[in-house]
C-alpha cells in the first residue's frame, strides 16, 4: 500500500510537469547509446589518407557514398556491406566523378555523375548496369541529377528542360514509365528530393532552395506547397516518411547572413515544428527520418562564429541530442553530421578521427530499463510515472512483463537508477 499512498501524495503535481514532456504514443523509448563501426575506403592515397563520405543506407544496412584522396579533384562511388566490405563502383567510360545518393532494399543505387565534356547526369546503377537519366535536351550546358530511389525502382531528381541550364524541373523516372516532369510550380525551377514507397514525392520550387525555394508534396499530380518555415524565408524538404512527415531545413533572416540561416524542421499535417539547434549552435538541418519511433537525424553547427564546428544530431521525444554524447569511441573521433537512418535505427554519419575524414555506422544499443520518460536516464520522473501506473495492466511501466505494474517493477527501476 505504501507505493500507492506515496503516489497519491506526490504524483498529481508531478503529472502536471510531465504533461509538458513529449512522450511518444505507446511510449516508444529514446535511443540512448550506439555502437560505432568506422568505415573508410581501404586504398593507399600515397599523400594523405582517403576521405570517405557515406550518404545513404538501406534496410539491410548496405551503405553507399563517395571517396577520394586528398589530392584528387573528383570523388568516386562505393558500396559497403557487412558481408563484403567496400566495393568501388567502376564508372562507365568518360565518367570522371560519381556521387551515390541513395540505395533501395534491392541494392539498386541512384546518384549523379560528371561526364567529361558533357556535364552532370543523373543515373541508376543496378548490379553492374548503368542507366543514364539525361536532361530533356541532352547536350553540353544542360544537366540532370538523381536524389532518391524507392524499392519499386522509381527515381526522383532534377533536370534541365531546355537547351540551357535553367529552367530545371523536378522529375519522376522509372524503367517502365520513363520520365514524368512535375513542373516548375512556384518557379522558375523545381527539384524532387525524396520519394515514399507509396509514391509521394517531396521537393522544392523557386529560383534556388537557399534563396526563395519553398517545399512541395506531389501525390499523383496533386501538389501541396508547404510555404516557408515559421518566421522564415524558405523550406527545403530532404526526406519523407511513409506517414507523410517531411523533414528538411529552411532559412530564417538574420543580420550578417544575406541568404538567412538554415534551421531544421519537421512538417506534418500542414504544420511546421522547428527542431532547434544543439546548445550554442546557430545552424541546423535535418537529413532523414525514421517513422516509428519518430527519430530525425542531421547536423547542427556554427559555434562562436566558427562555421567549421559541426556535430551530428538525433531528434527524438521532442528534443535534439548530440550523437557524440551517445557513443563511446576512441579519443579524437567527432561525428560531424548524420545523413541517413533506417527503420532499425541504424545511422550513417560522417566525421573525423585519427584516420582522417571517415564514415560511421551507428548501431543502436538497448536503452536503459526503467527509462519511462525517454530522457535516457532512470530517475525521479520515471519513478513517478511508475507509481502513477501502479496496479495497471498493459502499461509501459510493467518492466518485468508480468501483466501488472507492481513491486517487482519498482525494484527493477531502482536497480537501474542513474
Amino acid at each position: 500500500m505504501m507505493p500507492t499512498l506515496f503516489a497519491r501524495r506526490l504524483v498529481p503535481t508531478a503529472l502536471a510537469a510531465l504533461a509538458g514532456l513529449c512522450v511518444l504514443p505507446g511510449h516508444a523509448h529514446a535511443q540512448c547509446q550506439y555502437d560505432v563501426t568506422i568505415l573508410q575506403f581501404p586504398i593507399d592515397c600515397g599523400i594523405g589518407t582517403v576521405i570517405t563520405s557515406g550518404l545513404s543506407l538501406n534496410e539491410d544496412g548496405a551503405v553507399v557514398g563517395s571517396y577520394k584522396c586528398p589530392i584528387s579533384k573528383y570523388s568516386q562511388g562505393f558500396l559497403w556491406t557487412a558481408e563484403g566490405g567496400f566495393v568501388g563502383l567502376d564508372p562507365p567510360p568518360g565518367v570522371i566523378e560519381v556521387i551515390l545518393t541513395d540505395i533501395n532494399d534491392q541494392g539498386v543505387i541512384c546518384g549523379t555523375m560528371i561526364v567529361a565534356d558533357i556535364g552532370k547526369r543523373g543515373f541508376v546503377y543496378d548490379h553492374g548496369v548503368w542507366t543514364v537519366l539525361p536532361p530533356v535536351v541532352d547536350m553540353l550546358g544542360t544537366w540532370s541529377s538523381a536524389a532518391a530511389i524507392s524499392n519499386a525502382g522509381v527515381v526522383v531528381g532534377q533536370r534541365s528542360i531546355t537547351e540551357n541550364l535553367n529552367p530545371q524541373n523536378a522529375y519522376i523516372w522509372s524503367a517502365d514509365e520513363g520520365f514524368t516532369d512535375l513542373g516548375v510550380m512556384k518557379g522558375p525551377n523545381s527539384a524532387a528530393t525524396a520519394i515514399s514507397e507509396a509514391g509521394l514525392v517531396a521537393g522544392w520550387s523557386g529560383s534556388a532552395y537557399y534563396s526563395n525555394g519553398l517545399g512541395f508534396l506531389s501525390n499523383q499530380g496533386r501538389v501541396t506547397m508547404l510555404g516557408p518555415i515559421p518566421d522564415g524565408l524558405t523550406s527545403t524538404p530532404w526526406a519523407l516518411s511513409e506517414d507523410t512527415t517531411v523533414v528538411g531545413f529552411g532559412e530564417i533572416p538574420m543580420d550578417g547572413f544575406p541568404s538567412g540561416v538554415p534551421r531544421a524542421f519537421l512538417w506534418r499535417n500542414a504544420e511546421f515544428t522547428m527542431l532547434g539547434t544543439l546548445p550554442d549552435h546557430l545552424v541546423s538541418g535535418a537529413y532523414d527520418i525514421r517513422s516509428e519511433p519518430l527519430q530525425i537525424v542531421g547536423f547542427s553547427k556554427y559555434v562562436d562564429g566558427n562555421p567549421n564546428i559541426s556535430h551530428g544530431f538525433i531528434w527524438q521525444t521532442g528534443a535534439m541530442r548530440d550523437l557524440n554524447s551517445l557513443v563511446q569511441t576512441e579519443p579524437g573521433i567527432v561525428i560531424r553530421s548524420a545523413g541517413a537512418i533506417n527503420s532499425g535505427g541504424v545511422i550513417v554519419a560522417n566525421g573525423s578521427g585519427p584516420q582522417g575524414v571517415v564514415t560511421f555506422l551507428l548501431t543502436p544499443v538497448e536503452s536503459p530499463v526503467g527509462d519511462l520518460d525517454a530522457d535516457c536516464e532512470v530517475g525521479i520522473l520515471d519513478l513517478l510515472i511508475l507509481l502513477a501506473a501502479w496496479g495497471e495492466a498493459g502499461s509501459p511501466a510493467d518492466l518485468n512483463n508480468d501483466g501488472l505494474v507492481g513491486i517487482l517493477d519498482l525494484l527493477t527501476l531502482l536497480a537501474n537508477w542513474t
